[in-house]
C-alpha cells in the first residue's frame, strides 16, 4: 500500500465578450469559436543551480503566496517551505528536518489558508498525515494523522484547506480505495464540507495508477468565497465540475480537447518524476512506465478576479483556457518561448500574481519563476 504521496501582479483584466458560453447549471460543452489570449511572460526567477544554499532548491514539491504576498515554497530536500519575498530575496524558513514534534521528513504538498495557516502533507512529527503551522510565527499548531498522507492541498477561506483523502476498505472481498475531496481545518477531525466522494478499486498490479491516484487524480481550485472546482484526471475526458461553498453542484462543462500522445522526450520526463514520487512514497521506482498519453487537464488555478484557469494537458507549451464564475470562456493564456520543460510546469495563480516551476527542468536545477500576463 501506498504510504505518501516575482512576482507580478496579475494586472490583465481582460473584458471580452465573444466565444461561446456555457451558462447550463448541470452540463455544458466548451466549444469556442475563436480564441482571444495572453501571452505569459517569465519576467524573474528564484533559484541558482550552485552558490548561496538559500537559493539552491532540493527538491520544489509545490510553491504558493502567503497572505502577505511573500512566496512560499515547498522543498522536499530540506524538509520545510522557504519564504522569499515578492522580488526573490530569502527571508525565513518554517519547518525542518528531523523526527521531533514540529519536524518533518518526507513533504509532498503546500497549501496557505487566507487567514495565514500553512498546511504540509507527508511525514513528521513521528506522523503520515498533514501538518499545520502559523505562517506569520512558524510556530507548529498539529499533526494530524491519516491512512495515507492527503494530496492536492489547496488554500480555502478564513484558515481552511482543501485535499484529497484516501481510504481503505474490504468490499466483497476485494481492496477498495475510497476518495473524498473536502475542507478541513487545524483542530477539526471532521471535514468542514465534502464535495466530491467516489471509490475505486484497488489494483497492486497497476502501480502507475495507483501512484498517480495517490499523487494527483484530481486536480482542485477555490475561490476567495467558497466555490470549488474539481477536474479528475484523465485521458478520456476534459471534465470541470463547480460546486458553491455549501458543496452544492452549480453547474458542469467539458472543454473539447483531443488526447495527445508523449512524446520520446515527454516519456522520458514523466518517467523520471514517477521515479521521484514512487522514492517519496517508499515505492519501488523500478519498471514506471507513464500512460502514452497526456491527461486532457491538469491544473485548476483561480485568479484575482475570480476566473478558472484550466491548465490543458495536452500542449507542450503550457497553455491555459480561462472561464468566468458562470464557465464562460474568456481567453486563452499560453507561456511564451515554448519552454522545452514545459509539459512538466506546475502552477501557482492567485491575486498577487503567477508562480510555476517545472517538475524535470530541462536546465538540471528547479527555479520558481515569476511570469506576467500581456495581451497578445
Amino acid at each position: 500500500m501506498f504510504k505518501n504521496i516575482t512576482v507580478i501582479i496579475l494586472a490583465v483584466i481582460v473584458l471580452i465578450s465573444c466565444g461561446k458560453g456555457m451558462q447550463d447549471e448541470t452540463a455544458a460543452t466548451a466549444a469556442v469559436e475563436s480564441e482571444p489570449s495572453v501571452i505569459l511572460i517569465p519576467v524573474d526567477s528564484i533559484g541558482v543551480e550552485q552558490g548561496d544554499s538559500n537559493y539552491v532548491m532540493g527538491g520544489v514539491e509545490g510553491v504558493a503566496f502567503g497572505p502577505d504576498g511573500d512566496i512560499a515554497v515547498l522543498d522536499c530536500g530540506r524538509s520545510c517551505v522557504s519564504i522569499y519575498s515578492p522580488h526573490g530575496e530569502f527571508q525565513r524558513r518554517i519547518g525542518n528536518r528531523g523526527n521531533g514534534p514540529g519536524e518533518l521528513q518526507s513533504v509532498t504538498f503546500l497549501a496557505i489558508s487566507q487567514d495565514g495557516h500553512v498546511y504540509i502533507s507527508g511525514s513528521g512529527s513521528s506522523v503520515f498525515g498533514v501538518h499545520a503551522y502559523d505562517y506569520f510565527t512558524g510556530e507548529w499548531l498539529e499533526s494530524e494523522h491519516t491512512f495515507i498522507p492527503p494530496s492536492c492541498l489547496e488554500g480555502a477561506e478564513g484558515n481552511s484547506y482543501l485535499r484529497k483523502t484516501i481510504g481503505f476498505e474490504m468490499q466483497d472481498g476485494e481492496p477498495w480505495l475510497l476518495i473524498s475531496i473536502a475542507r478541513h481545518a487545524v483542530g477539526l477531525q471532521e471535514p468542514i464540507q465534502t464535495y466530491y466522494e467516489e471509490s475505486i478499486r484497488f489494483d497492486l498490479s497497476d502501480n502507475v495508477r495507483m501512484l498517480e491516484l495517490d499523487w494527483y487524480g484530481y486536480d482542485i481550485a477555490a475561490t476567495a468565497d467558497g466555490a470549488v472546482y474539481i477536474a479528475p484526471r484523465s485521458t478520456e475526458e476534459a471534465l470541470v465540475i463547480a460546486f458553491d461553498s455549501t458543496g452544492q453542484e452549480k453547474y458542469r462543462f467539458e472543454l473539447d480537447l483531443e488526447p495527445t500522445a508523449r512524446t520520446e522526450d515527454e516519456m522520458e520526463m514523466e518517467r523520471n518524476i514517477l521515479r521521484a514520487k514512487a522514492i517519496a512514497s517508499g515505492e519501488n521506482p523500478a519498471g514506471m512506465e507513464p500512460n502514452q498519453y497526456k491527461p486532457l487537464i491538469r491544473g485548476l488555478e483561480i485568479d484575482g478576479s475570480g476566473n478558472l484557469w484550466v491548465l490543458q494537458g495536452g500542449p507542450s507549451t503550457p497553455t491555459f483556457n480561462v472561464f468566468d464564475t458562470t464557465g464562460e470562456f474568456l481567453y486563452t493564456a499560453r507561456v511564451a518561448d515554448n519552454p522545452p520543460d514545459g509539459s512538466t510546469w506546475r502552477f501557482y495563480i492567485d491575486e498577487n500574481g503567477i508562480l510555476a516551476y517545472a517538475e524535470d527542468p530541462a536546465s538540471g536545477f528547479q527555479k520558481i519563476y515569476m511570469l506576467e500576463a500581456r495581451e497578445q
